[in-house]
């Protein structure tokens, strides 16, 4: 009777590993009979933040993966549109052995609010893939631009041995910056009127190739997607307006007009104004990083009760994300 149990013990070993060695097989016959190999997974991460946590799978709403051979020529693309997405999700691909770059882009609306050219086969690099942002014929852009994603990973390298992880690190491209003009005098005084004022911000700051490097452009206009007139015992109005990379190299300006007269009432470096925001213990950053990891600003300018003029935007208080900026002239 124990003789008999373990007979049947090492017939199960026996199966088990027939089992084990059948599955290497397999994969032995995808790497080399077809010139093709395991699943090669690759995972999207964007902690490039100033929270340092990982926000791809709620920023992101699809996916493109570029793949370029080891002469930096285009193999193949994926596309993914089945957001929302889990976190630490993955996507499979399927290579040739060799090295890779895996360039990553994620987009809503890829096609329409953001344009991408096509690549060729065999011959096309990253930087023959243009991206850029839509805009009408006069440059401007109104539309709420969704999260633009972009990462590369180079030097990845499939050598037969089975599945492996790739984690592409990600940057975000775009900005949202919340501008309210609020009167803090009892009865707002002010009489700070939505219709009275016009809203823009400047900056040739809309096309890129796939490496990731700001080609030259032409001065877009943004303006506000959002507009609202404040409510409680204080006047003021609120817009919100959004805009790719600001990038310390460029002239990028905050403008706002009296619409009745055309007269520039701020006229202000849009970066120096965003850059007096970043907090001692981020001095380690670059001025570039740190306007790369922060996403959203949020602008008051307090008013006392004194009719909006030119002169009173020159002395106005000026909050953004929350701190006191200045107190005096903001057109430099």
């Amino acid at each position: 009777m124990v003789s008999h149990t373990l007979s049947r013990s090492r017939l199960l070993y026996i199966g088990v590993m027939i089992l084990l060695s059948w599955s290497f097989v397999s994969c032995d016959k995808c790497i080399y009979e077809d010139l093709s190999t395991c699943p090669l997974r690759v995972q999207l991460r964007y902690d490039y933040n100033m929270q340092y946590v990982d926000r791809w799978h709620r920023e992101a709403e699809d996916v493109h993966l570029y793949i370029f051979d080891e002469a930096g020529h285009f193999v193949s693309e994926m596309v993914n549109t089945a957001a929302p997405y889990e976190e630490k999700q993955t996507f499979e691909l399927q290579l040739a052995l060799g090295n890779y770059t895996i360039m990553a882009l994620c987009g809503h609306r890829m096609g329409t609010l953001y344009e991408q050219s096509k690549l060729q086969v065999g011959t096309s690099t990253m930087q023959d893939l243009l991206v850029q942002i839509s805009r009408a014929e006069d440059k401007r852009i109104a539309a709420e631009l969704p999260p633009l994603l972009y990462g590369v990973s180079k030097e990845v390298q499939v050598q037969g041995d089975g599945s492996r992880l790739i984690v592409v690190p990600m940057a975000k491209w775009t900005n949202k910056i919340r501008l309210v003009m609020q009167d803090i005098s009892e009865g707002g005084k002010s009489n700070i009127k939505l219709e009275n004022y016009d809203f823009r911000i400047t900056a040739p700051n809309g096309r890129y190739n796939g490496a990731g490097e700001v080609l030259t452009d032409d001065v877009l206009t943004y303006t506000p997607y959002y507009a609202e007139q404040l409510k409680g015992t204080t006047g003021g109005i609120a817009v919100e307006l959004n805009t790719l990379r600001l990038l310390t190299k460029q002239d990028q300006r905050l403008i706002i007009t009296e619409r009745a007269t055309g007269e520039e009432l701020l006229n202000v470096d849009l970066l120096s104004l965003l850059l007096q925001t970043k907090f001692h213990a981020n001095n380690k950053l670059s001025d570039q990083e740190f306007l790369d990891r922060e996403d959203h600003y949020a602008v008051i300018f307090a008013f006392d009760g004194k009719p909006v003029t030119r002169e009173t935007f020159l002395a106005v208080n000026v909050w953004i994300n929350g701190w006191l900026i200045r107190e005096q002239d903001h057109n430099i």
